[in-house]
C-alpha cells in the first residue's frame, strides 16, 4: 500500500515533533535542583587572605551537598566593613565551585535614622504626626533611583542574579505622609490620605493602600528594566511574605502581581514555620498562583524569629517542596545552616539520584 508524498511528509513532521518533545521533557527532568542559602558577611574574616580561605572551605562543603546558589547580603562597600572588594572575592570563590551568586538588596530595611537624617531627610518615611521613621519612603522617585543605580553598579560584576529582600514598606501600613507623597496621591484622587477616614470604609483610603503597593511594584519594574538593559543573563528574585493578600494590604507587597506577570523570575515565600501543614498549604497556594511565568522556591527557616526547626522537620519540608514540584528551596540562613543540618540533608534527602545532579 502506497501513501501519498504529502502524508509521508506530515508523518515525518509528527515524528520529529514527538522526538523533540521527549527530548525537552528529559532535559527538564534533569535540571539541577535549586538549592540556595542566604549568606551574611559575618561568616568571614575582615582580613582578605583569611576570608578567601574561609570562603573556599565553606563553598567546598556547600558544593559537596549540592548547594548551588547563594543569596549574599551586604556585598557593596557602603554596607560592609571590608577594606577590600568583598563581592569580587565572593564571585571568584563561588564560581570555582560551580555556585551562583545573587547579591541581596533590601530597600525597605531599617536604617540608621541619625545618619540618614544628616544625608537625605526627604527620603525617609514620615508618619501622620510628622515624625521621621528609620525607613526609606519607596514612593519617593529619588529613593527608587538610588536603588536602581546601586543595583546597576553591581551588574558590572559577574553576578548570576539580583535578589530583593525587604522589598516592601514596614509592617502595619507604615506609609509616608510627607507633603510631597501626599500631594502626589492627591493629584490622582483629589484628596490627601490624611484628609479621609483611615479605614476601609473610605474608598480614598482603600486607594491609598493600593497606590502604595503600586509604588513598590514600580521599583521592581525599574530594577527589572535595568537588568534587561545591562544585556546580562541575570535573574531577578524576591523574598516575600507568606500570604499574598495580607502582604498586599499591610506592607504594600503585591508579589502576586509580580509572579503572575513574570516581573520576577522567582519568588521565595518565607515559610518559616514548624507546622508542615501550613508550610504545604501556603507553598501550594503560591505555586498555583505563579503558574509558569515565575518559579517558587520556598524559604525554609532553620533558626529564625518565627521558628527553630528540628532535623526531622527539615527533611519533611524539603520533601514537601519536592512533592509539589517546586524544583528547589532556600535555607535561612548560613549562620544556622550548620554541620548538623547539612549532614541531615546529605544523609536524608540530598543523596538521591535527582538531588545529586548539579
Amino acid at each position: 500500500m502506497r501513501f501519498p508524498k504529502r502524508n509521508l511528509r506530515y508523518l515525518a513532521l509528527l515524528i520529529i515533533i514527538f522526538v523533540l518533545c521527549i527530548s525537552c521533557r528529559q532535559e527538564l527532568n534533569t535540571q539541577p535542583e535549586f538549592r540556595g542559602v542566604w549568606l551574611h558577611p559575618g561568616l568571614f574574616s575582615l582580613d582578605k587572605t583569611r576570608a578567601v580561605i574561609q570562603m573556599d572551605s565553606l563553598f567546598t562543603i556547600y558544593h559537596n551537598i549540592g548547594i548551588n546558589n547563594l543569596f549574599c547580603y551586604n556585598t557593596t562597600s557602603d554596607e560592609n566593613s571590608f577594606t577590600w572588594d568583598y563581592l569580587d572575592a565572593l564571585v571568584r570563590a563561588s564560581h570555582e565551585k560551580g555556585i551562583k551568586i545573587h547579591p541581596v538588596f533590601y530597600p525597605g530595611h531599617d536604617l540608621n535614622l541619625e545618619k540618614e537624617m544628616a544625608k537625605n531627610p526627604t527620603w525617609l518615611i514620615r508618619d501622620m504626626d510628622g515624625k521621621y521613621q528609620p525607613h526609606f519612603n519607596l514612593a519617593n522617585p529619588d529613593v527608587r533611583k538610588y536603588w536602581v543605580d546601586k543595583i546597576s553598579a553591581t551588574l558590572k560584576y559577574d553576578v548570576d542574579g539580583i535578589h530583593l529582600d525587604y522589598i516592601r514598606f514596614p509592617i502595619t501600613q507604615m506609609y509616608s505622609y510627607d507633603s510631597a507623597t501626599c500631594e502626589a496621591f492627591k493629584r490622582e484622587f483629589q484628596y490627601s490620605p490624611i484628609e479621609v477616614s483611615h479605614d476601609c470604609g473610605s474608598m480614598i483610603w482603600c486607594e491609598w493602600i493600593k497606590w502604595n503597593d503600586k509604588q513598590v511594584t514600580q521599583l521592581v519594574t525599574e530594577i527589572r528594566k535595568a537588568i534587561k538593559e545591562s544585556g546580562k543573563p541575570v535573574v531577578l528574585g524576591a523574598d516575600v511574605f507568606p500570604d499574598m493578600e495580607t502582604a498586599k494590604v499591610l506592607i504594600a507587597q503585591d508579589w502576586g502581581k509580580w509572579a503572575e506577570s513574570g516581573l520576577v523570575d522567582f519568588i521565595c515565600p518565607m515559610l518559616y514555620t514548624n507546622n508542615t501543614d501550613l508550610f504545604k498549604e501556603y507553598l501550594e497556594r503560591a505555586k498555583n498562583f505563579s503558574g509558569n511565568k515565575c518559579k517558587v522556591y520556598p524559604g525554609i527557616g532553620i533558626y529564625t524569629s518565627h521558628n527553630k526547626i528540628t532535623k526531622e522537620l527539615l527533611i519533611s519540608e524539603v520533601n514537601i517542596s519536592r512533592e509539589l514540584g517546586t524544583g528547589g528551596m532556600v535555607f535561612f540562613s548560613g549562620n544556622s545552616f550548620n554541620k548538623e543540618m547539612r549532614d541531615t540533608l546529605k544523609a536524608g534527602v540530598f543523596n538521591n539520584i535527582y538531588g545529586q545532579k548539579r
